[in-house]
């Protein structure tokens, strides 16, 4: 089971006033060195968790696919979830949710997939995703998510 516990809070000044974030991310340091299950012929990802404190700013990416013209920093296929508070539920997230080009300071998607296909999770991508993040990002406030699965959905 993941433990995802501690603090949202912007940078403080002299800096920017931008949002902050946490992750917990697969791979060592982030860098991806997972091998995932090919999950093309899945609709999309069922999260199993549970949520503590009513956070709002949780996200879940996976990949390392970049958008053209896209944020520097934003890097894979990113969706906002919504996980229960005060006891564990499934929440089931379609691909075509997912974005690759979104906001590298607040994590929100500029342009969404139902706009184009090109920022769609790929073929490639789907088949071994190679990282996977879960977010806390772009709202202040202390974070507690416990997750007990993630798997596919929809799947042939």
């Amino acid at each position: 089971m993941l433990n995802f516990t501690g603090s949202c809070i912007n940078l403080p000044p002299p800096f920017p006033q931008l949002p902050g974030f946490i992750t917990a991310t697969t791979g060592e340091f982030g860098f991806p060195k997972e091998t995932f299950v090919d999950v093309s012929s899945c609709q999309g990802i069922t999260i199993v968790a549970k949520d503590f404190t009513g956070y709002k700013g949780f996200r879940l990416s996976f990949g390392t696919a970049k958008a053209p013209g896209g944020s520097f920093y934003a890097q894979g296929y990113k969706a906002s979830i919504f996980p229960t508070v005060g006891s564990f539920g499934a929440i089931s997230i379609p691909f075509s949710n997912f974005t690759d080009f979104w906001d590298g300071s607040t994590g929100k998607p500029i342009h969404t997939c139902a706009e184009k296909a090109e920022y769609c999770p790929d073929q490639t991508t789907l088949q071994n995703m190679k990282t996977m993040t879960i977010w806390a990002e772009g709202v202040e406030g202390n974070i507690h998510l416990e997750v007990k699965s993630v798997s596919g959905y929809g799947c042939a």
